[in-house]
């Protein structure tokens, strides 16, 4: 019986896939039809954050094996802070006048490629619930 239920789970998360694929299809329709006739970006940029985050913890659902809370420090901050910082530049330039030193084309292609905010929602979900044992356990 345990054997059908991990198959179970597993066919779960693709119906609950394509459930999110509609869903944020049908949110980001919604946004630009209301900024279309208020002639305001801002809700697109937020709502796009938004939706690429919950894609990334989506996403991590697949991997997390053990749901115990253990933080791996090292993935949280190295790789989860600097992801969610820049996929927060784009909203947050909206409101406020940001310039980054970095600048230039590769930070423009890396911030529209939309893989920065999956990321970050991915690795924030993998660094809470680590399930990898370290060298000294």
């Amino acid at each position: 019986m345990k054997k059908w239920s991990t198959y179970m789970w597993k066919l779960i998360w693709v119906i609950g896939l394509f459930l999110l694929t509609i869903i944020s299809y049908d949110i980001k329709y919604q946004i630009k039809v209301i900024s279309g006739t208020t002639y305001s970006i801002v809700p697109v940029f937020w709502a796009n954050f938004i939706i690429l985050f919950m894609w990334g913890v989506y996403l991590s659902l697949i991997f997390i094996k053990k749901w115990t809370i253990k933080i791996n420090l090292p993935l949280l901050i190295c790789v989860f802070l600097p992801c969610f910082l820049f996929s927060l530049y784009v909203p947050l330039a909206t409101f406020l006048p940001l310039s980054l030193p970095i600048g230039g084309i590769w930070f423009n292609k890396a911030i529209s490629s939309n893989f920065i905010g999956i990321v970050a929602g991915l690795t924030f979900m993998l660094s809470i619930f680590n399930n990898l044992k370290s060298e000294s356990e």
